[in-house]
């Protein structure tokens, strides 16, 4: 059942590669880790749309689909999908709960470390956040319109889920604009961020079902 759930958020958390871009060497990585900090204590909530691509090396095509993420703190996140199903993962700190088509299970996050480790990792993900250096090895790089920070566990349980990530941000804001997040070097997730809106009020009821 673990490996079901987690699997599942690992769905719902990646994003597109960076297309056309080419990136270098990070020229100023303390001014980027400044940015990225100041950007994730300023911010309270986001609400944006996503679009998702979950790659296996099984499939000839990958699985697309979309929907609305909420985003607010202290650690609240849904991820809503809309299309081509109805179906929404929430993560409020204590519980992980998935809402299909009207049939609602949660799961608690404390009953698992690597369900708590995994939430963690997606909340400061989605948050811009997510630069730990005791957790991950950190390769810092930059194109001409984004940062990118390359990101491989150092925690085995982590690894034995996810094995390394991709997290690109704007340079103009330091928002996540998008995540690429490799279960294996075949198979991968992919998500990108569109609509964003910061700092905007949003229900609690949004967060329960």
């Amino acid at each position: 059942m673990y490996k079901l759930v987690i699997g599942l958020l690992l769905i719902s958390v990646s994003a597109v590669y960076a297309q056309n871009e080419e990136f270098a060497a990070m020229q100023n990585i303390e001014t980027f880790k400044k940015g990225i900090s100041d950007m994730a204590k300023s911010t309270t909530s986001i609400k944006a749309s996503f679009k998702q691509e979950k790659y296996l090396s099984i499939l000839s095509e990958a699985v697309a689909s979309s929907g609305e993420m909420y985003f607010k703190k202290p650690g609240r996140l849904k991820w809503a999908y809309t299309s081509p199903y109805n179906y929404a993962i929430v993560l409020n700190g204590e519980e992980i709960k998935i809402n299909d088509e009207g049939k609602v299970n949660s799961f608690a996050i404390n009953n698992s470390k690597v369900f708590k480790q995994i939430n963690d990792l997606i909340i400061k993900s989605v948050q811009g956040d997510v630069l730990q250096e005791d957790e991950f090895d950190i390769v810092f790089k930059e194109s001409k319109s984004l940062y990118l920070a390359q990101l491989t566990p150092i925690n085995n349980n982590i690894k034995d889920y996810i094995t390394h990530i991709d997290v690109y941000f704007e340079k103009n804001d330091f928002s996540v604009k998008k995540i690429k997040l490799f279960e294996s070097e075949d198979d991968y997730t992919l998500i990108t961020f569109q609509k964003k809106q910061f700092n905007v009020s949003i229900s609690d009821n949004e967060f329960s079902f």
